[in-house]
């Protein structure tokens, strides 16, 4: 039986979830450093009690120097050191998994920065061949096939000035206004302005979207205002404009302070 494939295997999923691992033998070992050293302390006291109170019987005596510190840190060391070991065992796991943690997020990161830069190359040299309006109407027309994708807009009725806007990143779709939209820019600029920073949730709430886990991590700081780029398409015989951002939120935005 060839069992290489199967270490080979196990060795990629230990790799591949070595910040879980490590975080559940950190919590494993914090409870296990407690448990050990909690009985050692009761065992210590237990037996350090019953010597003070035999030395009194026998002797009539009372040596007050077989409860002080030093005496019980001299004779009862040793039974401290399982949870000891244990709690720099804990100690490695966690930073263990930080480490990793932290460096697959800067590579994440450093991959996504270079994507994002290598896209705005694309485009600009997408703009520089065809041309701008060529370039808009590609656009418009990813955006008309996104929301067809979607299930279109059907039978939604469009009050008064508001208009069906879609949200590029999550592709979901919202009615509102164009000034109600700029107004929620603007809010979050001067929130960043004012406070450092914003994330795409708050930008996301003020337009009547709810936000989501991926997007309370994501946000612009002081280096990058907000900056949207619309674009619009006509689907089912309506109008629609997507939103976009030319100042793509980045992770940690709240840490760039």
């Amino acid at each position: 039986m060839n069992i290489g494939p199967f270490f080979k295997t196990a060795q990629k999923f230990v790799i591949d979830n070595s910040p879980g691992i490590l975080t559940g033998f950190g919590v494993a070992g914090a409870v296990t450093a407690a448990v050990l050293t909690g009985r050692a302390a009761f065992r210590v006291g237990l037996d350090a009690s019953t010597q003070y109170h035999e030395e009194i019987l026998e002797n009539n005596n009372h040596d007050e120097e077989l409860l002080s510190n030093q005496h019980l840190v001299k004779t009862y060391w040793k039974e401290f050191i399982p949870g000891a070991a244990v709690l720099v065992g804990t100690v490695v796991c966690i930073v263990g998994a930080t480490t990793v943690s932290s460096g697959r997020t800067a590579a994440i990161t450093a991959a996504f920065k270079l994507s994002e830069e290598l896209a705005e190359g694309y485009k600009k040299k997408v703009v520089d061949t065809i041309g701008a309006q060529k370039e808009e109407k590609i656009r418009a027309e990813l955006v008309k096939d996104r929301v067809e994708r979607a299930g279109g807009i059907g039978d939604v009725i469009i009050v008064g000035s508001e208009v069906m806007f879609e949200d590029a990143l999550t592709g979901r779709l919202f009615k509102s206004e164009m000034t109600k939209v700029e107004k929620a820019v603007n809010e979050i600029n001067n929130q960043i302005n004012n406070f450092y920073c914003a994330s795409l949730s708050d930008f996301y709430q003020k337009i009547g979207l709810s936000g989501t886990p991926f997007a309370d991590e994501m946000g612009w700081n002081s280096d990058q205002l907000l900056e949207p780029k619309y674009t619009a398409a006509i689907v089912d015989d309506k109008p629609v404009i997507s939103i976009a951002f030319r100042t793509a939120p980045i992770r940690g935005y709240d840490r760039c302070m």
